[in-house]
Order: C-alpha cells, then structure tokens, then sequence
C-alpha cells in the first residue's frame, strides 16, 4: 500500500468510526435497542461509572430498564472526537454532552463526560469493543412552577 492508499484507508476509518459513534448515540435517543447491539462486538465491555460495567447483555438489560421503557427523553451529543487507528484496531476519546428529561418527575440531568473508546474492524464494519464513561460534570435539577432548581452532583 503506498503512503497515499493508507492516509485514505485511515482516513475513511476514522469517517466510519465517526459514524459507528453517531449510530450508537442516535439509538440511545430513539431507544433502539437493536440499533444499540449493532453497534458493538458481542465481547464488548462497558464501563460506566456509577452504574457499572458489563457486557453488551447487561447494557441492553440496564438500558431497557432505565430508558426504553420509560418516558424518558436522552439528547447525547458526542463532540472532539480523538481517534488513533491502528490497522483493524482504533481508540478514541469523545466528548460528551448529555441531557435528560423525565415528564414523571419534572426531573433532568446534564452531565459532561469522556468517552474512551476502543474499535475493532468486524466483516460488517467497525465496531465498538471497549468503552468508559469519565464523568465530570453532573447536574440534577427539577422543573417547578416556581421556577428551575438545579445542584451539582458531581465534578
């Protein structure tokens, strides 16, 4: 391959791997889980921090429960996407901007983290094999009719 052809493979790797993000938090949005599993290799591993890590049954399982089965509306925006690609291997770190809506409650959360990711080329595309979320900024709040309150969780 010459040093052009693999500026493009790498290139056109980083652009699917933008992607393969976008899919995965686009289907955290819309509560596809289907669309979720897709997105990783079947020995994934999920670290997020409060609520645990697992492998891609227990992130199916925890989401179904806490989001897809709720009321609930996510917005993930991933931004500054970092990507090294290293052949059929790639890592990245992502930053997330995160809010949530529960009409139950009048509750919402805006959280800001890192995503650490690392990639696998899989026949059927790039997948992800290994993520963790780094929180660092956590807000709780709640809507009233005498206005918002909100606090700090976490930093």
């Amino acid at each position: 391959m010459t040093d052009l052809e693999s500026r493009i493979a790498r290139l056109e790797a980083e652009s699917d791997i933008r992607r393969l993000k976008a899919r995965y938090l686009n289907a955290c949005d819309a509560k596809d889980v289907d669309a979720i599993r897709a997105c990783f290799t079947e020995d994934a591993v999920i670290d997020f921090p409060p609520v645990g890590e697992f492998d891609l049954d227990g992130l199916i399982g925890v989401f179904t429960q806490m989001a897809a089965t709720t009321p609930i509306t996510d917005v993930h925006q991933g931004h500054n996407a970092e990507i090294e690609v290293d052949g059929d291997e790639a890592s990245a770190r992502w930053n997330l901007g995160y809010a949530t809506y529960d009409p139950r409650a009048g509750s919402f959360r805006l959280l800001a983290n890192f995503y650490h990711d690392r990639y696998r080329r899989a026949p059927e595309g790039w997948r992800i094999c290994y993520t963790r979320s780094e929180p660092r900024a956590i807000v709780d709040g709640t809507l009233a009719e005498d206005g918002i309150k909100a606090e700090w969780v976490a930093e």
